[in-house]
């Protein structure tokens, strides 16, 4: 399709995705990713090559209801036929929310003044499969308050390098809330919001949570755990089909009026 060149334009969609058939939202030649979708999407609906740049380079198989993604065009399309474009050829796993138009020195990583991951827990001793995709089953009965206690243990500004899965010299974090949300059917939902995170730290956040609920550690020992910044020291990563990147946040004044 032929369209009227125009000055260079800054476009964020909004974007969700199942990301169980994928290895994560960046390129790879490992397997498909949800990158590599977007811009064979872009450049069939717009004839030219386009990169996308993401607020989180969320990992293999973890989903998103609230992906903020970026890209530059000289295209003058409007915006209302780019999403619609753009959800006609995407794989069913993938759809463009919301999309808009931001100052061209806006980029979605950068800019952000947070993000929000919820995790879904089942505690049931057998899972419905409607939810077996989207959520960590755990059979044995978890202590809530046991968690609770635990959640008030990672809140704050701290060295969370015991929760990254990656070596890192920066490593301190603040973690703004971390709640367990009871929901129907004897399944949780946590939500974690922060201004940054490490490596997997999301689900590693989770898994210390359910390892308290399980009884495997005692909430108050978790800031000895954090001291020695040994990640051997802390419990297991919490598998990623259960995560999902909810929300990322924006100032107010970095966004269009």
């Amino acid at each position: 399709m032929g369209y009227n060149l125009a000055p260079m334009r800054n476009i964020r969609l909004l974007i969700a995705y199942d990301g169980g058939p994928y290895f994560g939202w960046q390129k790879t030649t490992t397997g498909p990713s949800i990158q590599q979708e977007l811009e064979g999407a872009l450049l069939r609906i717009l004839g030219e090559p386009h990169s996308a740049e993401a607020a989180s380079r969320t990992d293999r198989g973890v989903h998103a209801q609230g992906q903020s993604v970026q890209f530059l065009t000289a295209h003058s399309i409007d915006l209302g036929r780019l999403k619609l474009g753009l959800n006609g050829v995407l794989p069913r796993e993938i759809s463009i929310q919301a999309i808009d138009e931001m100052p061209l020195d806006f980029h979605p990583t950068l800019d952000n003044s947070g993000k929000e991951y919820r995790y879904f827990l089942c505690n049931r001793a057998v899972q419905s499969p409607i939810h077996r995709r989207y959520s960590w089953h755990q059979h044995q009965p978890l202590d809530c308050q046991a968690m609770e206690k635990a959640a008030e243990q990672l809140l704050g500004t701290r060295d969370f390098a015991a929760l990254s899965n990656e070596s890192t010299d920066d490593s301190v974090r603040t973690v703004k809330k971390l709640s367990i949300v009871p929901m129907e059917d004897r399944r949780y939902r946590i939500e974690i919001l922060g201004d940054n995170f490490l490596y997997k730290m999301a689900r590693n956040l989770t898994g210390m949570l359910v390892a308290a609920g399980l009884g495997k550690l005692i909430p108050s020992d978790i800031p000895s755990i954090l001291t020695t910044r040994d990640r051997k020291r802390a419990p297991v990563t919490a598998p990623a089909h259960g995560l999902f990147l909810w929300e990322v946040f924006y100032p107010k004044e970095s966004l269009c009026t």
